[in-house]
């Protein structure tokens, strides 16, 4: 008795001390959690480092930020360089820019953020050991050109090598193992699908790609020339990959050495005595508070789909129509506010998940007479673009991808690998379309009538809104389709009625909202971070792993297992990946 209630003892024991190390574990947490903001010495240069995880979401887990591997929020990037346009204590600005996951259109955003830095009179430098590996660093080279100097590691190279779109086809490898992928499209342009039913790129796909293609390389090609002042562009892309020294000589940078040496300069030239991390400072930038006006900004990033928001193991977000309407209705109770602001980068997803996003967007602006502003970033496609017509305004950038007016739907059939492999269904139903969208046999021909009257439909509701809502410059036949559009071809076409990004978007938002330009107001934001009790509970569930780490380290490519994501989408962009 007395061993059995020692072991007892020594049990709680052991019980008990693993919580008090958890306590003191959690408790020195919230300590570091919850500290102060920094303080911001004088003679101080913003430093950014665009290699690190950038997104519109800007989600953290507790490990993330544990190990000082936390995601910058894109939207707090862009406010803390304007803020420190015109914070005395920042003298310079100074990026380490080698590769980046930011799209195209976000690049013209924090493009957009340095020059109105530099506009205060202010330098802003580049630093760089390679602007991609040997090519593809063209999005990186785009960017630095908006800096005052360009500065790079000796024996490095400029992978300034122009746009390539790849699309893989499966049709004759699925041939082979015996599957089949039935799918109807609304219409030639709407080509998610493709990669499936077809062996190579259709005309109508072909035209879709080189139209991309061409607008992205026309834009990128007049930026440089205009940022560098040169001359053929192309010539230089057409030689490209080039050495640093290559790009010396061709005026591309200004000048060769290390990153200690740049640092060096800007303490003598700038008389810079401290060197400021951008997570640094935006910890230290403090909101407006009191009794002013709200405008609010809603975030709407990855793919679109019912049920909760979430991120999988490759980090690929999740838009779920069941927590954005739960924010919208939050939205809706608060005091004061003036405009919503809708941030949309989004390839697609599912119709009705982004119709619910759609309605319940209009239902805010008629019901509390509050403008919305939509600003689209590297994607607003397809459902993307369906949740924009909610919008008063929709500003996107020049290069944002956006359009793709249509929709798809289908099934894979796996009936002849089932014969391959020896397996046999057996099926009893009562109703003689109940096995619909079983994929164990093609869709019969009054199926196939059923499926394409659905389709019918939804296309007719998809061009219908996009007529109510937008003042086209064309017939809507020509615009939609599926077709795919740059953003400064979407402005051409009235799909978009203003090209910018983050600042333009506020702008709109107060003017629309009737605020003063100097006016103060209160930004909120959705959605909003987990609270510290949640993070901490999703680390002891094991929610915050990220394989996507694991994965890229061991040689897989995650992007086109993001990129194949879409196939289970309707209302989807065709999962290409421009290469730049």
């Amino acid at each position: 008795m007395w061993k059995k209630s020692w072991q007892l003892v020594k049990s709680l024991c052991t019980i008990l001390g693993c919580l008090v190390l958890i306590g003191g574990f959690v408790f020195s947490i919230y300590r570091w959690y919850a500290s102060d903001a920094v303080y911001i010495p004088e003679n101080s240069a913003l430093v950014i480092d665009f290699t690190q995880n950038i997104n519109e979401t800007g989600e953290n887990s507790l490990l993330d930020e544990l190990q000082d591997t936390s995601v910058l929020r894109l939207q707090s990037l862009l406010q803390a360089i304007e803020l420190a346009a015109v914070d005395e204590n920042i003298k310079t600005l100074l990026v380490r820019l080698d590769t980046t996951d930011l799209e195209m259109a976000q690049i013209e955003d924090v493009a957009r953020s340095v020059m109105a830095f530099r506009a205060t009179g202010k330098k802003a430098y580049v630093f760089s050991q390679g602007f991609g590996p040997l090519g593809q660093g063209n999005r990186e080279y785009y960017l630095a050109t908006f800096f005052d100097k360009i500065y790079m590691q000796p024996h490095t190279t400029i992978g300034l090598t122009g746009v390539s779109v790849e699309v893989p086809f499966f049709k004759k490898l699925l041939q082979k193992l015996g599957i089949s992928a039935e799918f109807y499209t609304r219409y030639e342009y709407k080509t998610a699908m493709m990669s499936l039913t077809n062996a190579a790129l259709s005309p109508a796909y072909k035209q879709e790609l080189q139209n991309l293609t061409d607008g992205i390389m026309q834009v990128l090609t007049a930026e440089i020339a205009r940022n560098r002042k040169l001359e053929n562009v192309m010539d230089i892309v057409n030689k490209a990959p080039l050495s640093a020294e290559d790009g010396l000589s061709l005026g591309l940078i200004d000048g060769i050495l290390y990153l200690p040496d740049l640092q060096e300069q800007l303490q003598q030239n700038e008389q810079v005595e401290n060197f400021i991390d951008i997570k640094d400072y935006i910890k230290a930038i403090k909101p407006n508070e009191g009794d002013i006006p709200v405008i609010a900004y809603l975030t709407l990033s990855g793919m679109i789909d019912k049920g909760e928001s979430s991120a999988d193991f490759s980090d690929e977000y999740t838009i779920g129509s069941q927590d954005v309407l739960a924010d919208i209705a939050e939205i809706a109770d608060m005091p004061n506010l003036k405009a919503v602001i809708v941030r949309i980068d989004s390839p697609g997803g599912d119709y009705n998940a982004a119709d619910e996003i759609y309605y319940a967007l209009q239902k805010l602006k008629q019901d509390k007479k509050v403008p919305i502003i939509v600003s689209q970033g590297g994607y607003a496609a397809s459902g993307g673009y369906f949740i924009s017509l909610a919008g008063d305004k929709i500003i996107a950038e020049p290069l944002t991808v956006t359009g793709s007016i249509g929709v798809l739907g289908g099934k894979p059939v796996f009936k002849d690998l089932w014969k391959k492999i020896g397996v046999n269904w057996a099926e009893i139903k009562n109703g003689r379309n109940a096995d619909i969208l079983s994929i164990n046999q093609p869709f019969s021909a009054e199926e196939k009538q059923i499926f394409n009257r659905f389709l019918d439909d939804v296309y007719e509701d998809f061009t219908q809104k996009v007529v109510t809502n937008r003042p086209l410059k064309a017939d809507i036949d020509e615009i939609a389709r599926g077709r795919v559009w740059l953003g400064w071809q979407a402005k051409e076409l009235g799909l978009v009625d203003e090209l910018g990004g983050y600042g333009e978007a506020f702008a709109a938002a107060q003017q629309l909202a009737g605020l003063k330009p100097d006016e103060k107001f209160t930004l909120v934001e959705y959605p909003k971070a987990k609270s510290f009790s949640e993070k901490i509970t999703a680390l002891l569930l094991g929610q915050e792993v990220r394989l996507s780490k694991l994965i890229t380290q061991s040689g897989v490519d995650i992007r086109y297992l993001k990129l194949f994501k879409r196939l289970q989408y309707d209302t989807v962009i065709a999962p290409f990946e421009i290469k730049m």
